[in-house]
């Protein structure tokens, strides 16, 4: 039987390749959640749920169990990060794509894509280390959201820096010149 998908033997053993690659992966994923909720089982029976938000602190070796404040530190430290980093993100890459002179620009990036390769643990040993004593000699505690908020800030930046200039550079030639068409023909109709 000829398959009309994929018509070579290449691409049909490619594919069932793919399929193996991706069931496994899937079935990793499934294997190390079926571990974890084994190993929690047992205090899961022993605590109900609702300790996980109505406990006083998280104490495990007290009996105490919420986990509220985490979860809210981790939101608003992620919402935080994304309001700062995203809109400098954004203004970096619209620099160094418009109006950076090229060496500049070239240079730029450069200096992005390895910022984006600096792996995690070493801007929270540089938050840890360098950053929260910056801000506990500025203002006590050093060790705080905002802290949370800057490291991960910076983690993130060069990302979204990276992203958005793919998508600038993927746009059109012609799309920019209509822009600034439209932006010209808008500016002369009101003046």
């Amino acid at each position: 039987m000829h398959n009309t998908l994929y018509p070579s033997r290449t691409d049909q053993q490619l594919v069932l390749g793919l399929r193996f690659c991706a069931l496994l992966v899937a079935g990793i994923v499934l294997l190390v959640f079926m571990f974890l909720l084994s190993e929690s089982w047992p205090l899961l029976n022993h605590i109900p749920v609702t300790h996980f938000f109505t406990d006083k602190s998280w104490y495990p070796a007290q009996g105490f169990y919420n986990i509220a404040p985490m979860l809210s530190a981790t939101l608003l430290s992620t919402l935080g990060a994304l309001i700062l980093a995203t809109p400098l993100a954004i203004a970096s890459a619209l620099f160094s794509r418009y109006y950076a002179p090229s060496v500049v620009a070239v240079w730029y990036r450069r200096l992005i894509e390895l910022l984006a390769g600096i792996p995690s643990v070493v801007y929270g040993f540089w938050g840890l280390t360098t950053l929260a004593p910056l801000i506990a000699s500025l203002h006590p505690p050093g060790v705080s959201l905002l802290t949370a908020i800057l490291v991960l800030a910076f983690m993130i930046f060069p990302t979204i820096a990276l992203t958005v200039d793919a998508a600038l550079i993927s746009v059109p030639v012609a799309y920019h010149k209509g822009a600034m068409c439209q932006v010209s023909l808008r500016c002369t109709m009101i003046f």
